[in-house]
């Protein structure tokens, strides 16, 4: 067992040298390839996200019309396939998604649906109960059940639990009284406050995080494909300033590969990040592809969800376990023995 100390456990050799393994072949095989998912460059592809995808130019400059598209995308991708939330994004129409993603129109929603429970976030969260009828698949609530309010139109257009029509305006207010203004207003709010690119980091995840479905997790997800610059080369305004280190992405995928290597815990998802980053530390990337930043936790992060997610894997008639002849027998045994398409 490894030790431990006040932060959690320390990576064992072993556990360093499969990290490793697995990193270099996701630059091998997956990286900044199409089948890459949830870095910037997915979310500006209408052929993957359809309607939702940002203009790439618009992202590149910190738009705040384009920073919002993204965030609520990115909020989709939780507790259910990558490819099913795929299919549900491309399944909105134009007109849908543009309403979906504009901050302005969903404030304005809001501020004139009739509903005491709209008036701020805090109310949204605590007094809204927004649910589908089991029959009719409509949008219900019992403490305003006549009003047809957006957000029971909005959870039958995102097609995953009852509630979920509360995700895009909840974003929209937790932004909205932030600031005063959009997701540009907040990043640069958050840099006048906070000095330390670290403190900055914790606290732009916090704000986001306050908003409804916006867990931890989400809000790494958005915050690394708009500000790391090997996850999304030329797509990253918030690069600068923000510790974007600080940013992985915790999910079902990594924790398969953190049990295969018999990660002791604690599970907590604080514990989970900080090993993960300590795991990336021994992963130098830039000598397994140049140009590369040597320590970039999400790069590494993302190699563990890609390698361990067989059924991403599965989807990608280029992935090695389709080949035939199975090239398995060709991996270290560090790869083969954990792969979830061994062929073997």
């Amino acid at each position: 067992m490894s030790s431990t100390d006040p932060t959690g456990p320390r990576p064992t050799r072993t556990q360093y040298a499969t990290a490793r393994a697995v990193t270099r072949w996701y630059l091998d095989h997956y990286y900044a390839t199409d089948a890459d998912i949830g870095g910037a460059r997915m979310f500006c592809d209408p052929l993957r996200v359809g309607a939702f995808a940002a203009d790439a130019e618009a992202l590149g400059s910190g738009d705040p019309d384009a920073l919002m598209r993204v965030l609520v995308a990115t909020t989709m991708f939780q507790r259910r396939q990558d490819a099913q939330i795929l299919r549900v994004l491309r399944g909105i129409s134009e007109q849908d998604a543009a309403e979906l993603t504009s901050l302005t129109s969903l404030t304005h929603l809001a501020a004139t649906s009739g509903c005491a429970t709209l008036t701020s976030n805090r109310k949204l969260l605590d007094t809204c109960d927004l649910g589908k009828d089991p029959v009719t698949r409509l949008g219900t609530c019992s403490f305003n059940a006549h009003l047809n309010c957006h957000l029971k139109r909005h959870t039958v257009l995102l097609k995953r639990y009852g509630h979920f029509g509360k995700m895009p305006t909840s974003i929209a207010l937790v932004v909205r009284e932030a600031t005063g203004g959009d997701l540009r207003d907040l990043f640069r709010a958050t840099l006048a406050r906070y000095q330390d690119p670290g403190e900055r980091a914790f606290a732009l995840r916090d704000e986001l995080s306050s908003a409804w479905r916006v867990s931890d997790k989400i809000a790494a997800m958005f915050l690394s494909a708009v500000s790391n610059p090997d996850l999304s080369p030329g797509l990253t305004p918030w690069e600068a300033g923000v510790d974007w280190t600080q940013f992985v992405v915790i999910d079902s995928n990594v924790d398969l590969f953190l049990r295969s290597v018999s990660y002791p815990g604690p599970w907590t998802y604080e514990a989970r990040r900080r090993f993960v980053r300590a795991l990336a530390r021994r992963v130098r990337l830039d000598e397994l592809r140049p140009g590369l930043r040597r320590y970039n936790p999400r790069i590494v992060q993302q190699a563990l969800y890609v390698f361990m997610s067989g059924t991403n894997r599965r989807l990608v008639p280029t992935d090695c376990g389709a080949s035939d002849p199975p090239k398995c027998l060709e991996c270290p045994r560090a790869l083969s023995s954990r792969c979830p398409r061994r062929r073997v």
